[in-house]
């Protein structure tokens, strides 16, 4: 009985999941974000490397630099599957729920319009907060956490935007700048902590959509 139970729910959360426009790139996503945070991590480490022992990080400049380099290019991949993403998730909610208040290209502006952007971010999570929370059950908690995320998310953002403008102004200033390594190595904590609320956005956010076509088939 329990294997045919548990069997009956791995294939309802098949089913659920091949419904969802958002799914395959959802799972892509997730993975490239972990991808990144690894190279986060790594670049954390070799930033404070070369705070405490500059000549110790003079032997891996070399890996540092290609690292950066490596991210860079990475971030643009990212940048590309996640509005894919947030496209799709938009297009499975207008399908899972009635009268949904934001449409694909409205998450898509909300998200890369300068300025508007400030207050679009948070409107489109806690709107998908909203929606879930009413849902109720196994909902609630999923509302919850993307709504503590909002602030952290805006926090790492903006942190990290002001810090890297900061550094680059200095480095382009005075290469030599004794403290050019600590703001590099609070850029680097700061993106690694933005990528990491976005990690969990994203994870917690394809959990709860699962979860409501599973419920909408079943």
């Amino acid at each position: 009985m329990l294997a045919d139970y548990t069997l009956e729910n791995q294939m309802n959360n098949f089913n659920a999941a091949s419904s969802l426009k958002s799914a395959g790139v959802g799972r892509l996503l997730v993975r490239l974000l972990w991808v990144l945070l690894g190279f986060g991590i790594a670049s954390t480490l070799l930033s404070l490397l070369q705070v405490i022992a500059q000549p110790l990080y003079q032997l891996l400049a070399s890996l540092d630099t290609l690292i950066s380099i490596v991210t860079s290019l990475f971030n643009l991949t990212l940048l590309i599957v996640f509005l894919i993403w947030l496209y799709r998730l938009h297009a499975d909610l207008r399908n899972l729920f009635k009268e949904y208040p934001i449409t694909p290209g409205g998450a898509i502006a909300r998200f890369l319009i300068p300025i508007y952007s400030l207050w679009g971010i948070a409107n489109t999570l806690s709107t998908f907060a909203d929606r879930f929370k009413v849902e109720g059950d196994d909902f609630t908690p999923l509302s919850e956490q993307v709504r503590s995320l909002i602030n952290p998310l805006y926090i790492f953002m903006m942190g990290s935007n002001f810090v890297n403008r900061i550094a680059f102004k200095e480095a382009a200033k005075n290469p030599q700048d004794k403290f050019l390594p600590f703001w590099f190595l609070l850029s680097c904590i700061l993106d690694l902590g933005f990528t990491a609320v976005l990690l969990q956005l994203a994870k917690t956010m394809q959990t709860a959509i699962t979860q409501k076509a599973k419920r909408a088939i079943s």
